[in-house]
Order: structure tokens, then C-alpha cells, then sequence
């Protein structure tokens, strides 16, 4: 593993495992929680978020605060960057006030060249446009695994706007790491133009065929407004065709798991009902949001 996280070139096979088993390890006793480990008080973490974000934000500052790090969550419309100031320039400022590690999401492919020209200071990708988001993956992974014990025997099933997704530009990287028997991409048409012909995988735009006999399924999240001005179709007949409910479950294996990045529009690519059986694992992973960031940091620390 390098000392950056930016996409899976930087992981081998073992990384993940290590990643995964690490992760585990930092459970308490009863799982209900992780443990706290003062590891890190000598080191600054700041966080750049230049788009939204609950979930990843909040469980690095967490993961953080359980490792004893500093964790500096950069105000972005309160800094100087509003009077004009780069991106770059703020990074460099930031570099040279001691931060050992940032956390960045932007719209675009940025931190490849900050990765490049900040060499003192380490970076982790938390969401790079529509082109990945390593960490989430690896959380999902860690979620499959709690569930299902070899990649190579699953057939994997991933529904909804294929095209605007960092989460299953990522996942599509990982999965050809760790291995797996059948891989499904499903969704509207005009959301998965770049999936028709698919490099890995096959496309099949029809829900209840993708969902036949599926170990896991993997819904994306449908921005509300694309079922206005981008489809051909209108939000109730998307629903109809490609919500993820109880019935269209059906033709899963019984022993299915699903999945979802968040946040979930329940009522759209999900129903209401389906979030509440055994076999949704959203919480899981939300849950495993922590530990596998407190696994990243610490094994980036490390190779510091």
C-alpha cells in the first residue's frame, strides 16, 4: 500500500484483506462500537470538503478523534478561498502549517496533481467527481465479506445512475482485485450510457433479469431532478421499472444482501419496506464507515 489513498492502483489484493481484517480488530468487545486507541497524538488531519458530505466526513473526523489525531475540518465559505484565493494555494498554506494528512472531495481530478506537488504531506481521495471514491468501496467490501466469505462465488448485481456514480467507478476497480463470478449493471438507459458495453461485467436493462439469482445487490442513488429534464420516462414509471422493492427481490437468492452507498431516496431506488429486512445492510455500512477509516489512516500512518 502506498502512502496515499487515490484509487485502487494503489492496493493490492492483501491490502484489502489487511484492510478489512484491521478494521474488524478495532471493534469492541460486544461489536456494537469501536475502541478508542490513542496512535496517532502527533498527527494533524485536515479535511476538505469542497461538496457535500454527512457520512464520509463524519466517520473520518471520527475515526480520527478513536485514533487521537487532530482533525481540522476546513470551513471552506469561511476561508480565503471565497476572496479569491486556489485551492492550491490554501493546500500549500495548509502543508506548511504542519498537517500531516488531507481528506479531499472535489468535483474534479485535482488531487492527482496535489499528490504530485505536496510531497510532505499525504492525501486520501474521499470522493473525486464522478470518477471514485476508494474508501467507500473498501467499506462495502468490508460489508460483503461480514456476509459472504469468497468474492470469487458471487454474483453481484449493481442498479441506478451508472453513469454519474464515483461509488461504481470504484467498485468496478476493487472487485477485479479481490474476484468475483458475475457482475450485473442494471438501470435506465439514458443513466448508464457508458455501461451499454461494459469492459467487465454485462448490462441488462431489464430489473427482474439483473436481480435473478443475485448474492449481492448494490443500489445507487437517484438525484430527484435527472427524473425530470434527463430521462425519457417520468419518476413513476421509473419507479415502476427500477425501484429495488420486496417483490423484485424475489428472484434473488434467499441469502441476498443489499446495499446502498447513501444517502438512499427511499420511495425511488429503494422502497420504504426493503430497508427494514435482514438482509439490507445500509446500517452495516455506515456502521463499518468508521472502522475501515480508522483501518485507512492507520495503515497510511504507517507507511509514512
Amino acid at each position: 500500500m502506498s502512502k496515499n489513498l487515490i484509487n485502487f492502483t494503489d492496493l493490492r489484493k492483501k491490502d484489502i484483506f489487511d484492510l478489512i481484517e484491521l478494521a474488524n480488530n478495532f471493534k469492541s468487545e460486544d461489536s456494537l462500537d469501536y475502541r478508542s486507541e490513542n496512535l496517532f497524538p502527533d498527527k494533524k488531519i485536515v479535511s476538505i470538503f469542497c461538496e457535500p458530505s454527512t457520512r464520509t466526513k463524519l466517520s473520518f473526523e471520527i475515526a480520527a478523534h478513536n485514533l487521537g489525531a487532530k482533525f481540522i475540518d476546513f470551513d471552506l465559505s469561511n476561508s480565503s478561498i471565497k476572496k479569491g484565493e486556489t485551492l492550491e494555494d490554501t493546500i500549500n498554506a495548509v502543508e506548511m502549517m504542519g498537517v500531516d494528512l488531507c481528506i479531499l472531495r472535489h468535483t474534479d481530478s485535482v488531487i492527482h496533481d496535489y499528490v504530485k506537488d505536496f510531497s510532505n504531506m499525504q492525501f486520501i481521495n474521499a470522493g473525486e467527481g464522478s470518477i471514485s471514491h476508494p474508501s467507500q468501496t473498501l467499506i462495502d467490501l468490508m460489508t460483503i465479506h461480514e456476509s459472504k466469505e469468497r468474492f470469487e462465488d458471487l454474483k453481484i448485481t449493481i442498479v441506478g445512475d451508472l453513469d454519474h456514480s464515483r461509488v461504481v467507478n470504484s467498485f468496478m476497480e476493487a472487485i477485479q482485485i479481490v474476484g468475483f463470478k458475475s457482475l450485473t449493471f442494471c438501470g435506465h438507459p439514458d443513466l448508464c450510457k457508458n455501461f451499454i458495453e461494459t469492459p467487465i461485467g454485462n448490462f441488462e436493462p431489464e430489473l427482474d433479469t439483473a436481480l435473478q439469482d443475485a448474492d449481492v445487490v448494490m443500489a445507487l442513488r437517484i438525484q430527484n431532478e435527472r427524473l425530470s429534464e434527463k430521462l425519457t420516462i417520468g419518476a413513476t414509471d421509473y419507479i415502476e421499472r427500477y425501484q429495488i422493492n420486496v417483490d423484485s427481490l424475489q428472484v434473488a437468492d434467499p441469502e441476498m444482501i443489499l446495499l446502498h452507498p447513501g444517502p438512499v431516496n427511499f420511495g425511488i431506488e429503494l422502497s420504504k419496506e426493503v430497508g427494514e429486512l435482514d438482509n439490507c445492510k445500509i446500517s452495516n455500512q455506515i456502521f463499518n464507515g468508521v472502522g475501515m477509516r480508522m483501518a485507512v489512516l492507520t495503515k497510511l500512518f504507517s507507511q509514512a
